[in-house]
């Protein structure tokens, strides 16, 4: 582990100061010829600051010599380095700063650690080299607006301190929820009231908060297939759980009268993970059973923002219904690490929430509420959503090309327009499903089969692996994808 302290790098760049540091300790035989460094993802993880900024040190110090980049292995002290070694004892001057004592090698448990030798990540059961995760919706790092994020934090921590030290309520600053209100109106076709919307540190929050306000023991359902943490939380509660089948349509609707079903969790505008919308006649029986049953409908609209063809599909809340809560993230749209989240209350459950939740404080950090109204109400979250969406257009159309012309076509058809950042690929002919996976596993590839997502299997779900593309681009992608011919030729 190579950690440095970026509180002393005055007035320069970090990745100019990393630079620095790393250099110094080559020069001065901290770090010896050959020694190999952390990856960038490690590097970055261990001192807290951005991958690209260590792959812009990086990039220099390989430039100047003082680095090896070897394929697949990652960074090495270059190992003709000996000539710039300073004697022990000799200093080295850095504007200051002298960095021995300044770093730190260790394993997390002290003790040497095992290394694949590749510059990659390790999957934690196995230990394998992953190369490549099509299972992981996380973003890519690039993605994220710093700059302006940044800006806006520092705004409201010089122009608004004594709202940034008070404790937020638990309903979510009204600064936001007014925000979240004014964007829905212009991007959901829908305005809510700001005094029902509930803002939490993510969906699982929200959904706990949810299942106390219904009360009692009544059954919860949920899509199948589906996401399956939201089945798991429901299940964790102690109440029975009813697995409602999904087909082309959406979520089949024919076997909710007289299930005792009380609230029905639903994504109908982009299903995970099957892709499909709900259509208009299932919403409509949804709605109708709702109504007639005195049932609750939470509307998932956790990937809307990301439909890159055609125009966005209105949720459910737009027709206003009193029988549904609408939930959204911006986890998923700004970043994982984002843990702001929001539910939008019908009045009935609004009330229950004021009578049993009055007494809360907040849940998510008034910083980063304020932030974020900030980034909403000055156009900046649109405006980011609409670079994303060009972004992931892009990249969904290059890798449509890669398994459309090469030679994965052999093996696989694509089903789903590819709206948000998974698509599946279906296989053209049968084979040991399991077997597949774990070999890719052990090359560095990680895929999920959609069977994982069921809770009543069926032959139509087998052969059908969900590809997640939103942190990987076209040449992970195609690397990936040569591997999986190869695991089934083999």
């Amino acid at each position: 582990m190579l950690i440095y302290d970026t509180e002393k790098r005055g007035q320069r760049p970090i990745y100019e100061y990393l630079y620095e540091c790393i250099r110094n300790d080559i020069v001065s035989g901290v770090l010896k010829s050959g020694e190999k460094l952390p990856s960038r993802r490690q590097m970055s993880m261990d001192n807290g600051i951005a991958e690209i900024t260590v792959s812009n040190a990086y990039a220099q110090l390989q430039t100047e010599g003082y680095l090896e980049s070897r394929e697949k292995r990652g960074y090495f002290v270059a190992s003709d380095i000996c000539g710039l070694i300073i004697p022990a004892g000799g200093t080295v001057s850095l504007d200051g700063i002298v960095s021995s004592g300044g770093i730190v090698k260790e394993d997390k448990d002290g003790s040497s650690a095992k290394t694949c030798g590749k510059e990659c990540p390790e999957d934690e059961e196995s230990g394998a080299c992953i190369v490549t995760d099509l299972a992981n919706g996380s973003l890519p790092e690039e993605t994220f607006p710093f700059d302006t994020w940044s800006k806006l934090c520092r705004r409201i921590l010089s122009e608004k301190r004594s709202e940034c030290i008070k404790a937020p309520g638990v309903k979510g600053l009204e600064v936001l929820r007014k925000a979240i209100a004014e964007y829905l109106g212009r991007a959901r076709g829908f305005s809510p009231d700001p005094e029902r919307i509930i803002v939490g540190p993510g969906t699982e929050y929200l959904n706990n908060v949810l299942l106390n306000l219904i009360g009692g023991s009544a059954c919860i359902a949920v899509e199948d297939p589906g996401y399956r943490n939201i089945g798991r939380l429901y299940e964790n509660s102690g109440r029975k759980c009813l697995h409602v089948p999904v087909d082309e349509n959406g979520l089949v609707t024919d076997g909710l009268s007289g299930s005792n079903v009380r609230l029905i969790h639903v994504s109908p505008s982009h299903h995970f993970p099957l892709g499909v919308v709900m259509t208009a006649p299932r919403r409509a029986s949804l709605m109708a059973w709702a109504e007639r049953e005195n049932a609750w409908i939470v509307e998932d609209d956790y990937d809307s923002e990301f439909r890159f063809e055609g125009r966005p599909v209105p949720p459910i809340s737009a027709a206003g219904s009193g029988r549904v809560v609408y939930m959204n993230t911006f986890s998923r749209t700004l970043s994982p690490s984002v843990r702001i989240a929001y539910m939008i209350l019908p009045e009935d459950l609004y009330r229950i929430f004021e009578r049993k939740f009055s007494f809360h404080s907040g849940s998510v950090p008034t910083l980063e509420q304020l932030t974020l109204a900030s980034f909403i109400s000055g156009g900046y979250y649109e405006r980011h959503l609409s670079r994303m969406r060009n972004f992931y257009r892009k990249r969904k159309r290059k890798i449509f090309e890669i398994v459309t012309s090469g030679e994965l076509s052999g093996f696989f058809d694509i089903e789903g327009d590819g709206s948000g950042m998974t698509f599946i690929l279906r296989a053209k002919t049968g084979f040991n499903g399991k077997k597949f996976i774990n070999t890719l596993k052990k090359e560095g590839v990680l895929l999920n089969s959609l069977e994982e997502y069921c809770y009543n299997t069926s032959d139509f779900f087998q052969n059908r692996y969900i590809v997640n593309f939103g942190s990987v681009d076209e040449e992970q992608f195609e690397k990936a994808a040569d591997k999986m011919c190869s695991a089934l030729k083999g």
